[in-house]
């Protein structure tokens, strides 16, 4: 947390737009610009997305249970399903593993929505919360598996608009959904880990909108889609690992206040 400080928020209004203005610039410019890639390319990301996902997920549920706060239950769940869908989809064909990463997508949007519960109904364990979550997440998991088999011949690539794969527009939907809310909740101007998952649900958004205007497999809205999705888990990873850090730091200046030192008196010990 860095408390209500008019420049920090300044600095981080300038950071959202120059991110705005650097995805709008590099989808523009790969829109125009022939980058094919292959197979393994594709497998190297879907492997990074694994694991970058999970690590997610498990600092998420850390944060919970230190926390207790109802956002990141919903969060680290969502994160530890699409984990485990992008691991699944390795187990298949290429075809319909990126059905699964889009189906994985759309769950993790719809839990990342889900976690503004806490801002409107309040802090605070639920009774009951934690299992309706948890069947939840794994009841959709089996759910997204169980459509894939039942569905082998699906394709993602149909025509809508101006869109080839229209599927991803709902996942879309999601993440721009959970941008206005976060943003309108107003935490991103004070806590670390709020303005870094705005940042994510951002870079989230445009990569379901390039993914949706990917024309075949590996072309290059399909890979810029795909590596801005690696880059928003890795925002989230970087909000998660600051929050720990600057929590870390109050416990630390708790235990001095404890101890019977103001700020100054313990700068004068220290310096002595």
């Amino acid at each position: 947390m860095t408390g209500f400080n008019q420049k920090v928020i300044s600095e981080r209004k300038l950071t959202v737009l120059v991110l705005l203005i650097l995805l709008i610039s590099t989808g523009f410019f790969f829109s125009l610009y022939s980058w094919y890639t292959d197979l393994i390319f594709q497998n190297m990301l879907t492997m990074a997305s694994f694991l970058l996902s999970g690590f997610v997920g498990i600092m998420a549920f850390i944060k919970f249970f230190t926390r207790k706060k109802n956002k990141y239950l919903f969060i680290g769940s969502g994160f530890l399903v699409a984990s485990f869908l992008e691991g699944f989809s390795t187990f298949v064909s290429f075809e319909l593993g990126s059905t699964v990463w889009s189906a994985a997508r759309i769950l993790l949007g719809a839990f990342v929505l889900l976690s503004l519960k806490d801002w409107k109904e309040g802090e605070g364990i639920q009774k009951g919360l934690k299992p309706r979550v948890y069947i939840s997440a794994a009841f959709s998991a089996v759910l997204i598996i169980g459509a894939v088999y039942l569905l082998p011949t699906y394709s993602p690539y149909w025509k809508f608009i101006i869109f080839s794969r229209p599927l991803e527009l709902v996942a879309m939907a999601l993440f721009g959904f959970a941008v206005l809310g976060y943003w309108q909740k107003g935490y991103w101007t004070f806590k670390f880990f709020e303005f870094w998952f705005v940042l994510s649900l951002i870079t989230a958004f445009f990569g379901q909108a390039y993914l949706a205007m990917s024309a075949n497999y590996f072309d290059s809205m399909f890979n810029v889609g795909n590596i801005f999705r690696l880059l928003s888990y890795l925002f989230t990873l970087v909000g998660l690992l600051m929050s720990t850090f600057a929590a870390f730091r109050e416990i630390e200046a708790e235990k001095k206040i404890q101890a019977g030192y103001t700020s100054g008196e313990y700068l004068v010990k220290r310096t002595k």
